[in-house]
């Protein structure tokens, strides 16, 4: 075959099968076609922008999509709606298969459509609009009377039981939509006494992810703040009590116990106020959500009880391991460290196993605080550190230092004061025992000495570090 014509065909095929993917196969089948011509209307529900419901003798509905499946219910104030009801109900438009034939000559009042049962007004996003009516049931029939514009047909799977729902049956009874993953503030006031949390959208993997701003600038426990989150998501409002704004110091919401708010960037996603436990309904407990007053459980309530130092990171360094780049430890004449290089640990020059340079962060990381001492001023020579532990991680610029003093006679332990943490730390001097060991064993491994001595002297203690902002974990709730 001559190539001119072999490329005329290839050129045919190619436009054919160009066609075929772009166009027909997004053509409807006459399946398809023939169940779109037995339904009152078509509704594309991933194009519907909010629906408008209307019944008598109810309060009206409005639902606005904000965002895929989150919607919200209009008022004042504006609050989450219950993203699957909406979307439900968008669905159940686009599925009123009609029995007989759809007319134009029907006279509303003869079905109940002069004045319907329930009313939805859909608006999709290209600002087109299409309203339904549904009136009386069709008698020796499962059909409803519907209208959409100027037709009319009886329909089956009238959603008239969902559209004639009270108002709060609309409502979320989540107390807030965005995943706990990005949230990067977290705010709790008791009182005059405030608690603020925050990390960056970005978690700091050296730093562990949450820092304390308030009441003072440390590390926080991961553990303690990502459950309080936890707990907070997975709450259920079983109700919207109506209680009036004079009202509300009754059920303790003025002033409320605590106030949670939960912040996204710049972007304040809830404010949630907790007040009284309700009387008559043990484990529950009023709340203000978003300016609407709900019940819902008191299993948050011992998070928010707890003390301060249940915020607070309760260990004196949280390590990332995959993320160290370079460790190095001194204390009188014991010197050693290692540096990461194309994903090897190597010290002078040699290369030595992972688990011995990474016993050194193991140690400090697993190092629990005993106590927080007040900053130390007007330091002496005296104040020299008897140990220097140096950590640098992937991302930083300068090493994070841990300095290791002797305490004062009768205390029972050493000092250590960490880069970012702003008072000195008494911890058990084995932490110090366990650095020692862990840096004895990196130099004789970096000067080659038997692997088997080496693995000795590091000790059954010096294993990998825990991961990301490793905390002491906050007490076991009581059941």
């Amino acid at each position: 075959m001559p190539t001119k014509k072999l490329l005329i065909l290839s050129a045919v095929f190619l436009a054919l099968l160009a066609f075929v993917i772009l166009f027909e196969r997004k053509q409807p089948t006459s399946e398809e076609r023939a169940k779109s011509a037995k339904r009152l209307a078509e509704v594309n529900v991933e194009e519907v922008a909010s629906l408008l419901v209307e019944r008598p003798d109810l309060p009206n509905v409005q639902l606005t999509r904000r965002e895929k499946n989150h919607w919200v219910l209009a008022g004042e104030p504006e609050t989450p709606a219950d993203g699957f009801a909406a979307e439900n109900l968008a669905s159940d438009l686009g599925r009123l298969d009609v029995v007989g034939q759809v007319r134009t000559d029907v006279d509303p009042k003869e079905f109940g459509l002069d004045a319907p049962k329930a009313k939805v007004t859909v608006t999709f996003r290209d600002k087109s609009v299409r309203t339904f009516a549904f009136g009386q049931a069709i008698p020796g029939t499962e059909a409803t009377a519907a209208a959409e514009g100027g037709r009319f047909a009886a329909v089956r799977a009238a959603p008239v039981a969902a559209l004639t729902k009270p108002l709060d049956e609309y409502r979320s009874r989540s107390l807030f939509e965005t995943p706990t993953a990005e949230i990067t503030r977290v705010t709790v006031t008791k009182g005059p006494y405030a608690v603020v949390v925050a990390r960056g959208s970005k978690p700091d993997r050296a730093a562990g992810g949450w820092r304390m701003e308030k009441p003072v600038a440390d590390f926080a426990s991961n553990a303690f703040v990502d459950r309080l989150l936890g707990d907070l998501a997975s709450e259920r409002i079983s109700e919207f009590p109506a209680v009036p704004p004079a009202e509300l110091s009754r059920v303790g919401l003025s002033p409320a116990w605590a106030t949670v708010r939960l912040e996204k960037g710049e972007e304040i996603v809830v404010t949630i106020s907790f007040g009284a436990a309700k009387a008559d309904a043990s484990g529950k407990l009023y709340a203000n959500v978003g300016n609407v007053v709900a019940v819902v459980d008191d299993r948050v309530r011992e998070d928010l009880d707890a003390e301060m130092s249940a915020w607070r990171e309760g260990r004196v360094l949280p390590v990332d391991v995959p993320a160290l780049r370079r460790v190095s430890f001194v204390a009188d004449e014991l010197r050693a460290g290692a540096e990461k290089v194309e994903g090897s640990w190597r010290s002078t020059g040699r290369e030595i196993p992972a688990e011995i340079a990474e016993a050194l962060s193991g140690a400090v990381a697993r190092a629990e605080v005993k106590s927080f001492l007040p900053k130390r001023s007007g330091k002496s020579a005296k104040d020299k550190p008897v140990a220097t532990l140096e950590l640098l991680s992937e991302g930083e610029t300068s090493e994070r230092v841990v300095s290791f003093f002797e305490a004062p006679s009768g205390a029972a332990g050493v000092f250590a004061e960490v880069t970012g943490r702003p008072e000195p730390m008494l911890v058990d001097r084995a932490v110090l025992d366990d650095l020692r060991s862990a840096a004895a064993a990196l130099r004789d491994a970096a000067a080659g000495k038997p692997k088997e001595s080496v693995k000795a002297k590091s000790g059954a203690k010096t294993g990998s570090a825990p991961g990301p902002g490793a905390a002491t974990a906050p007490p076991a709730k009581k059941k």
